[in-house]
């Protein structure tokens, strides 16, 4: 079976490696070892790409966190901050070049997916870049042990925590239930996404002024933010 891949001149053909081939090679879009199934070139020795890097689709449109534009599907020349997560990558991306709006593939592909579940009482959610641990003891009113995204007490309430990050910590039903993108009264040409407060960024909330608050719900493109107390007050949930 062979595809012709926008990447590469030369057709692609399907391959399932052997996991004990010590001899392993990288996927030209993500970088990471082949170890499964993958598309190969057989004119070029050194271009090699995952089935699912491979499928990823190469423009995405009207998407919930960018619908004014298409999101083309690029390969990075360099490292980029996702405006969905916050978080920091060098592969894959989808990107507007207009408006310099990028996404790793996760975030453009799953807008809606808050969380997956890893086993044995733990969560991995996309606000923090640790797995969450389920609270099976309840907490005291002790200083800190408040939830990062509504900074309510989580002092007998189902909660999530971090076991490296003790500070970080979320109800169930924050982590569960937070909408990860809103249309805000007071900021209607964008969305507004959900992610971990940025402090090289530390722009103050732009409702009350505060710069201390964990989670934030931002405009990257028009350098806005708001905590999620503000953010929820008058708002509509678009993911």
């Amino acid at each position: 079976m062979e595809i012709q891949h926008f990447s590469h001149k030369h057709p692609l053909t399907f391959k399932i490696m052997n996991p004990s081939d010590t001899n392993s090679v990288s996927c030209y879009a993500c970088r990471k070892s082949c170890v499964d199934l993958i598309y190969s070139c057989k004119v070029c020795n050194g271009h090699h790409l995952h089935k699912s890097c491979a499928e990823l689709p190469e423009k995405i449109t009207e998407h919930p966190f960018h619908p004014a534009h298409p999101l083309p599907l690029v390969f990075s020349g360099g490292s980029y901050a996702c405006c969905g997560c916050g978080k920091w990558d060098s592969t894959l991306l989808y990107w507007c070049k207009a408006c310099n709006f990028t996404l790793s593939p996760d975030c453009a592909l799953k807008p809606t997916l808050k969380y997956e579940f890893l086993g044995q009482g733990q969560i991995r959610h996309f606000l923090h870049k640790h797995p969450l641990s389920f609270m099976e003891t309840k907490l005291t009113n002790a200083a800190g042990d408040v939830c990062s995204a509504c900074e309510k007490s989580c002092s007998g309430k189902m909660s999530y925590y971090c076991r490296q990050c003790p500070s970080f910590k979320l109800h169930r039903s924050c982590a569960e239930q937070l909408p990860r993108a809103i249309q805000h009264i007071f900021h209607m040409q964008h969305p507004m996404i959900l992610r971990a407060k940025d402090y090289t960024f530390d722009r103050p909330c732009h409702t009350c002024k505060r710069t201390d608050n964990a989670l934030t719900y931002r405009c990257s493109m028009c350098r806005i933010e708001m905590d999620p107390t503000c953010a929820l007050a008058t708002s509509t949930n678009i993911a």
